[in-house]
């Protein structure tokens, strides 16, 4: 019985180690990443400190990414900065992203936050405030100042 989970644990390390990512250098990991962050992207889903963010500031932000730029609609920004640039490391689990506010009371702050790119038209993102740590997790509870979002490719 040790025998054969001995094994089974192998043959899982061996399948997990050919992950097409694994043989990818940091700079490469980064640039795909980069590359599938890239878009204009509607807010879904939201919450601010544990509150929804409403339907039709929803509706209203848009997020547009180009590589390690960002600009938010003027007309619904959803707990973040209208622009401002970003890095990420893909190799952290979960993902991390530090966001350099652009504009507004916090530019050239920086903002601490994690990320997942779910599926090719689907991405979301948990993000402390300004000052606070980086969130562990995809939540946003009262009294945590969490941003959490999750956000849909525009089809154009």
């Amino acid at each position: 019985m040790r025998k054969l989970a001995l094994i089974i644990m192998s043959a899982l390390a061996a399948i997990a180690a050919r992950t097409p990512d694994s043989n990818l250098s940091m700079e490469e990991l980064i640039k795909n990443d980069y590359k599938r962050l890239t878009g204009t992207f509607r807010l879904v889903s939201g919450r601010i400190d544990g509150e929804e963010v409403p339907e039709d500031v929803r509706s209203q932000t848009i997020l547009v990414t180009d590589h390690n730029k960002f600009t938010v609609s003027d007309r619904g920004t959803a707990g973040t900065s209208a622009a401002g640039t970003f890095t990420i490391d893909p190799t952290k689990s979960p993902k991390t992203a530090d966001s350099r506010q652009g504009t507004g009371p916090d530019a050239g702050k920086t903002m601490f936050g994690i990320y997942e790119i779910i599926d090719s038209n689907h991405k979301r993102a948990c993000w402390a405030p300004v000052g606070k740590p980086r969130p562990s997790a995809f939540t946003s509870e009262p009294g945590s100042g969490h941003i959490l979002q999750v956000w849909e490719r525009v089809k154009e």
